[in-house]
């Protein structure tokens, strides 16, 4: 007999030997004490430890990150989160980027040297940057690598400067468009304790304000100064992060349905008799429960919702917020938008300017002297649909209207313009 036979034997004949007689009478007495005894026992658990439906949904008062609006949209819950790239999605980029590097096209070092003037660098900061660097000069321009200690030198002012003066010249990418982060999302970078905090110090040395923003355009020497991979893929999803919202209406027993579908079932795309029985289902329940805004988005946001871009293939449109306000209502995404003229034609041509929002589907828009920064898709309350930029750091998110303009911040501040569709 195998060693699993003989413990099962055993443990059957162990139990052979606790067998229980009853007469009839017996039977029903100790049943009646059982049900007894399990009624005391429930009673006492229940008095410790109240249960209701609605415990599913209770939540900590002293959360400041939810909060609870009621509109013409129901009653709107929404809850503060930070959303983070996946590691799979990053440890190629933060394992392989090369040194930092500046191409100067069309232009020869002399040229370059007086455009660094202008940014304040002074006289014996060029001279540094040139003298540590590695610089390579042909007749395309001037290419050059300034040296990490360089870099690391300079106070926060001038980097500020420094990246300000070479912003959308062609120089390098994270100078055209920098990372940035809003106050609460950096201060969970600085603070965050699954980071080296070597790593942490050397952020704080290349980063620079803009106002109320915290900006990274340093990207690549910031990595070069991080040892192992491990540690760099750690930082590069800590950068990742975006301040973003998820959000659901609550349903009660006497919420009103046609009221909901009146304000969310209008939208293209949006199919409110799929989305009915869920809501009826609630209703009928004792307790109400909660419907995701997700079931009340058209497809081009179901399926975009809380998701990272995957690395552009050759072909791939430029997806920024522009191309996702366009295609916001679209059963059929389309391929390259152009640039934001093409978008103010589209928007001139189905859309006319309101004061305020206070219909899903409506445009806000950011303007700098008439220049298209930002646009996004108003949902409800504060709420946008949002892709904050055309890199694979943005997810597509929402978020509270005044998040978005703290991010967008400006000088001079930006004209907020609301559109609204000419069917509506």
């Amino acid at each position: 007999m195998s060693k699993a036979n003989q413990k099962t034997s055993a443990n059957v004949t162990a139990a052979s030997g606790n067998v229980f007689r009853f007469t009839l009478s017996g039977l029903i007495i100790f049943s009646l004490a059982l049900m007894a005894g399990t009624a005391f026992v429930d009673n006492k658990i229940f008095e410790s430890h109240p249960r209701k439906l609605a415990d599913t949904f209770a939540v900590d008062p002293n959360d400041k990150s939810r909060s609870v609006r009621v509109g013409p949209w129901g009653e709107l819950v929404t809850r503060d989160v930070i959303l983070e790239r996946p590691a799979e999605l990053v440890t190629g980029e933060a394992t392989t980027l090369g040194p930092e590097t500046w191409t100067f096209k069309n232009m020869n070092s002399a040229a370059v040297k007086r455009l660094l003037a202008k940014t304040a660098l002074s006289p014996a900061q060029i001279t540094a940057l040139f003298a540590s660097g590695t610089v390579s000069e042909d007749t395309s321009g001037t290419v050059l690598q300034p040296a990490p200690e360089f870099i690391l030198s300079l106070d926060a002012s001038t980097r500020q400067n420094l990246c300000a003066g070479l912003a959308g010249l062609g120089v390098n990418e994270h100078l055209d468009f920098p990372l940035f982060f809003p106050q609460k999302i950096i201060q969970s970078i600085y603070a965050d304790d699954q980071l080296a905090a070597e790593d942490v110090e050397c952020l704080k040395k290349l980063t620079y304000l803009n106002g109320d923003v915290t900006m990274l355009a340093n990207y690549q020497t910031l990595m070069e100064q991080i040892p192992t991979p491990e540690r760099r893929v750690a930082m590069a999803r800590a950068l990742s992060r975006q301040a973003a919202v998820f959000a659901g209406l609550s349903i009660k027993p006497e919420t009103d349905i046609d009221k909901i579908a009146a304000y969310w079932g209008h939208l293209d795309g949006v199919r409110f008799n799929d989305i009915r029985p869920m809501l009826e289902a609630l209703v009928r329940l004792p307790e109400g429960g909660n419907l995701s805004l997700f079931y009340l988005l058209p497809k081009f946001a179901r399926d975009r919702l809380y998701t990272f871009p995957l690395p552009p293939q050759p072909g791939d449109p430029y997806m920024d917020c522009n191309w996702t306000t366009y295609n916001f209502l679209n059963e059929a995404v389309t391929g390259q938008l152009g640039n934001s003229t093409n978008l103010v034609g589209f928007l001139n041509a189905n859309y006319y300017p309101i004061q305020a929002p206070s219909v899903c589907g409506d445009i806000l828009l950011l303007m700098n002297n008439n220049q298209i920064l930002h646009s996004a898709v108003y949902l409800a309350d504060d709420l946008v649909f949002t892709k904050n930029g055309g890199g694979i750091n943005q997810p597509w998110m929402l978020m509270h209207i005044p998040d978005l303009l703290v991010s967008y911040h400006a000088n001079p501040p930006l004209q907020i313009v609301y559109m609204r569709q000419k069917t509506n």
